[in-house]
């Protein structure tokens, strides 16, 4: 499918679409950078890759496709080193589950240049980070958002970029980088947020407590583990959409609270069967 793939950034999801590009063969050669010159020898040793270098435009030259695995804040700001370098017609795109920001950078850069951007976000991340837990089969049925530019025309390139991540299993969707943000602040974001501040309540609770915590817990709070240092990124980058999400779910905490406090059994009861349904209805 590509002479050469380059991946930036070989954490998770970077270093499960390395080990998917190669059991598929997608690729021909795979250039991977990294930060750290310590991340080279893990990165071959585990990735089967044919190339790791630390210098950001060297990794770029030559490749057909060069997909952006950083965190979400630093994508700008790497796009603008990798731009000139950028071999003429190839493919740009990245995995950051934030897109508006992204996706004006990439606009008003790629004017200028033959090479064309399309954001991704491939939604088959876990709580767990880095190389360590990464698998070819990470993406299998998971969907994909692309989301190009309302004025993106290269339609051959739109369909190369979706049968990409077809090819590592995923079930593509198309959407504006606005549509995108909206609504992975509601399906992604908050949830995390929710998530994370369940436990944040929670964790002064005694060893003795924490030893009687049941599944129903664990389930809830399991994506709380996911890295910190990323997720800070990711919910401030998109604010706006996670604050009116904040907003409607505190207003559903309140209407919940009030059937309790007044005693309202079927009140509470019509609010649980709501939630039972939109549960279902994501199976």
């Amino acid at each position: 499918m590509f002479n050469q793939i380059t991946v930036i950034g070989p954490g998770l999801l970077g270093a499960s679409i390395c080990l998917a590009v190669r059991e598929r063969c997608l690729a021909r050669r795979i250039v991977v950078w990294t930060r750290k010159e310590s991340s080279n020898k893990k990165s071959k040793q585990n990735l089967d890759i044919d190339h790791v270098v630390n210098d950001l435009e060297e990794s770029v030259v030559g490749s057909d496709m060069v997909i952006l695995c950083t965190p979400v804040e630093t994508i700008p700001q790497i796009l603008e080193l990798i731009v000139q370098k950028l071999k003429n017609d190839s493919m740009v795109t990245d995995v950051g589950s934030v897109k508006l920001s992204i996706c004006r950078t990439a606009k008003d850069l790629f004017k200028s240049s033959s090479a064309n951007f399309i954001g991704s976000h491939p939604m088959a991340g876990s709580e767990k980070s880095g190389m360590d837990y990464a698998t070819a089969s990470l993406f299998e049925d998971r969907p994909c958002i692309l989301t190009p530019a309302v004025d993106f025309k290269n339609q051959e390139k739109f369909n190369l970029l979706k049968i990409f991540w077809e090819n590592l299993g995923m079930v593509v969707h198309k959407k504006t980088p606005f549509e995108h943000d909206r609504i992975i602040s509601q399906l992604s974001h908050l949830p995390h947020l929710i998530s994370s501040v369940l436990s944040y309540s929670l964790s002064d609770s005694g060893e003795d407590e924490r030893e009687l915590a049941g599944q129903g817990l664990k389930d809830m709070i399991r994506i709380s583990e996911g890295e910190p240092n990323l997720w800070s990124g990711i919910l401030m980058e998109n604010k706006e959409n996670l604050l009116l999400c904040l907003d409607q779910f505190q207003l559903s905490l309140a209407e919940s609270k009030n059937f309790i406090e007044k005693e309202d059994f079927e009140g509470l009861k019509d609010f649980l069967q709501k939630g039972v349904l939109f549960k279902k209805s994501i199976m």
